[in-house]
């Protein structure tokens, strides 16, 4: 009898299984890097980027954020359509990851089919309403320069880039002569402010330090400091919201300000490029 009811139910599992639905069996997606497609280099700047990870969508339902490269199962098959948002760290820290508004999302309407890996290579723009104020050092006029209210001890130069010798940077050097600097953009032929604080003024920066700098908003009596950055060996980009500093007097006239004060032994340097304001038209 006991040997009768084992085979009732070996046989019954084996049933059950050869009629699984396929949708139960995952498919794959794997993206290993994301591009940023300019449309007109002019307006939009640089492609320089630092999308650290991709927000996910199946028929408009979100499935999670994965950093890249990914590589992830989906148990949807057949005909679906999967949207991808870049996402960011914003303020460059991991913990407030969120996807970045202000590149348009990507509709990819596909089959998917259990056991196989779809490969996706996502090429990300800026939406069209998009607005840019932007100083990436090509052009001989730096639009960051010494303000008439504060004191420094040097100014930002125009340097080829030690990295790559067909692209121009801002260089500050600070030391023990000249120990503290301080530019900011022209309050009179470009004034920063934004009337709509419910919506974002984001601060997109290319940079490369060995020591600390501050990214602050001037007015014409005071210095709002919003990020401190810590020193990078290497290249790096960041999104910074400049809405919370502006949101409590929005139709206050603002300067973008860097500063820098010497703090060790040998020489400070604070490599910039890139520098991008983003907002709605």
């Amino acid at each position: 009898m006991r040997l009768i009811l084992f085979a009732f139910i070996f046989f019954l599992l084996i049933f059950s299984s050869c009629n699984g639905k396929d949708e139960d069996i995952p498919s794959y997606i794997q993206i290993d890097t994301v591009e940023v497609s300019i449309n007109n280099e002019s307006k939009e700047g640089s492609n320089n980027h630092n999308i650290n990870d991709v927000w996910v969508y199946i028929n408009d339902i979100y499935q999670g954020n994965y950093e890249i490269p990914a590589k992830f199962p989906v148990l949807n098959s057949g005909k679906n359509k999967i949207t991808l948002k870049a996402g960011i760290k914003l303020n460059g820290i991991s913990s407030t990851r969120e996807e970045y508004e202000f590149y348009n999302y990507i509709d990819i309407d596909t089959n998917l089919t259990p056991k196989t890996i779809l490969k996706l290579t996502p090429k990300f723009s800026y939406k069209s309403n998009a607005s840019f104020w932007i100083e990436d050092f090509n052009d001989a006029d730096i639009k960051i320069g010494s303000p008439e209210q504060y004191v420094t001890d040097t100014t930002i130069q125009q340097i080829e880039n030690p990295d790559n010798s067909n692209d121009l940077i801002g260089a500050i050097y600070v030391n023990a002569e000249r120990k503290k600097f301080i530019g900011a953009t022209n309050m009179d032929t470009d004034p920063i402010y934004y009337n709509d604080a419910n919506r974002r003024l984001m601060l997109e920066l290319q940079y490369k330090n060995n020591q600390r700098f501050q990214v602050s908003l001037l007015t014409e009596n005071k210095k709002i400091d919003v990020e401190f950055i810590l020193p990078s060996s290497n290249w790096n980009t960041i999104y910074i919201d400049l809405t919370p500093a502006i949101k409590s007097n929005p139709n206050e006239k603002y300067s973008l300000a860097f500063v820098t004060i010497y703090e060790g032994n040998k020489q400070g340097e604070v490599f910039l490029n890139n520098i991008k304001l983003v907002k709605y038209e």
